[in-house]
């Protein structure tokens, strides 16, 4: 499974990858294009507007010439230096003149030299060659016009990105560009485009945009795609998370059925056997004839059965506040004759190894709003679990003192201590602390979950602080009075 999720997610990846890829070159061969296309219109613009200047040109050329054909021509003869100089000028009707010639003329009447100047047809030339004329970028291109066909090619080509334009001679030195902060981007973008490139008299240019958030920008315009795609994975990891999650719980719960039937059958194990002897030395007709043996066995058969019922009890108890069916009888309880009578009723077990039990019931207000029989078994497993996971000479100390809006009572002792690794899992159901081979403490591994189950019940908290080889403390906050609807 991992390794199939492992091949999935790395293609989804490649894919993306991929997709992103396209999109990329898809973006630069549109913006190629666009760049090519605003080349091409301005050159054709300045040719459109070439072709204007010389049609006007040459109606202002033909309009002088159709003046003249009702124009009024003078001639005067100058002699200077012993050379005739003829003179003509030919004048327009509205008096200006457009043409003059000098001529001079020798004694037998021939011309030496002849001059014409023709004022109208020298300013149409004039104009024309002005048209042609080498000129900078900025008296041929409109910048206003630059932008809008930049833009209009872009937006056709379905991009809308932001971008900084630049126009460089074939040197890079910078024409026109709207900012210096990214020049050299500008500059050395890949996205770049020749002006006027059939231009065979003016040196040449190049057109350079350059997109500062290109990659935002790309994945702006996928974000539909990169977002289902992102999800799918996140759907697929997510159960397979939930997959192996429940695989593991449910190898734990089938682990944790199983100590609770080997422990179960353990327990019960003994009081079976203690009546199963009980009941066949009953049977002898010689014990039958002595009351006090007798009597000894029915009590004994009496006590075990009991202890049958308690254990019975015991789990379908735990069944019980598991559901949240637990129903707490209050009432004003002295916590501190609470600790006493748990303590006289365990200190036998406690004396038989050896042990002590120190109190130090500091608190001055001890009187709770609790359930008496629930708190009582609550000090009662916990003073016995101290007992059990001290192998020699138990050493418990239970204390109480004032915290908040209650009482905060604590059990320590010095036993064998609990791994901490473990210490988050012994308020577990059935959860009991790994002792190897070693099965000497018996149980369900229900205490500590009743502990827990009643503490919070009464709106507690139970923590626990454990060193391994050391000995662990309980540490039990509970309110003076808590209400179970809020």
């Amino acid at each position: 499974m991992s390794a199939a999720l492992v091949g999935l997610v790395a293609i989804q990846l490649i894919w993306i990858d991929n997709a992103v890829t396209l999109k990329e070159e898809d973006f630069k061969r549109n913006v190629r294009g666009a760049l090519f296309s605003v080349a091409g219109k301005l050159e054709k613009i300045e040719a459109i507007e070439r072709m204007k200047a010389q049609k006007r040109q040459q109606q202002l050329f033909n309009q002088q010439i159709n003046s003249n054909i009702n124009s009024f021509d003078s001639t005067a003869v100058v002699k200077k230096d012993g050379i005739t100089y003829k003179v003509s000028e030919k004048t327009s009707q509205d008096g200006r003149v457009y043409q003059k010639s000098i001529q001079s003329v020798s004694n037998n009447g021939q011309v030496g030299f002849e001059l014409s100047i023709q004022g109208g047809q020298s300013n149409i030339l004039n104009g024309m060659f002005n048209s042609n004329r080498f000129r900078n970028f900025k008296e041929r291109v409109s910048i206003t016009v630059l932008d809008s066909l930049i833009e209009l090619e872009l937006k056709s080509r379905g991009i809308k990105a932001t971008f900084q334009r630049g126009v460089f001679d074939y040197n890079g030195n910078e024409i026109i560009i709207d900012t210096v902060d990214n020049i050299n981007k500008v500059r050395q973008s890949g996205f770049y485009a020749q002006l006027f490139p059939n231009d065979m008299i003016n040196p040449p240019y190049f057109l350079s945009i350059f997109f500062p958030h290109q990659k935002g920008y790309l994945l702006k315009t996928m974000w539909m795609m990169l977002l289902t795609s992102v999800l799918l994975l996140l759907t697929i990891i997510g159960t397979f998370t939930y997959t192996i999650k429940t695989i593991f719980k449910q190898k734990k719960l089938s682990e944790v059925k199983n100590d609770f039937i080997s422990n179960m059958t353990h327990e019960l194990k003994t009081p079976i056997a203690t009546i199963s002897l009980a009941c066949e030395a009953l049977t002898d007709k010689d014990m039958l004839a002595n009351n006090s043996t007798r009597d000894n066995y029915v009590g004994m058969i009496n006590q075990e059965n009991k202890r049958l019922g308690l254990l019975v009890e015991r789990v379908l108890k735990s069944a019980t506040w598991d559901k949240g069916d637990l129903k707490l009888k209050k009432e004003d309880v002295d916590l501190h004759e609470v600790i006493k009578r748990a303590v006289e009723n365990i200190s036998i077990q406690v004396q038989n190894k050896s042990g002590v039990i120190f109190q130090a019931l500091n608190a001055t207000k001890f009187v709770v709003n609790a359930d008496k029989i629930h708190l009582t078994n609550l000090i009662y497993n916990l003073l016995d679990n101290a007992n059990k996971y001290s192998p020699t000479n138990p050493e418990i100390t239970i204390a109480t003192q004032n915290y908040k809006d209650g009482l905060l009572l604590k059990i320590s002792d010095k036993g064998m201590g609990i791994k901490r690794e473990n210490t988050n899992k012994i308020f577990d159901k059935f959860y009991r602390v790994p002792t190897g081979n070693v099965h000497n403490v018996k149980g369900f591994g229900l205490g500590l979950n009743y502990v827990k189950a009643i503490t919070e019940k009464h709106g507690g908290e139970i923590t626990v602080e454990s060193d391994f080889g050391k000995g662990t403390t309980f540490k039990i906050y509970i309110p003076f009075y808590h209400n179970e609807n809020t």
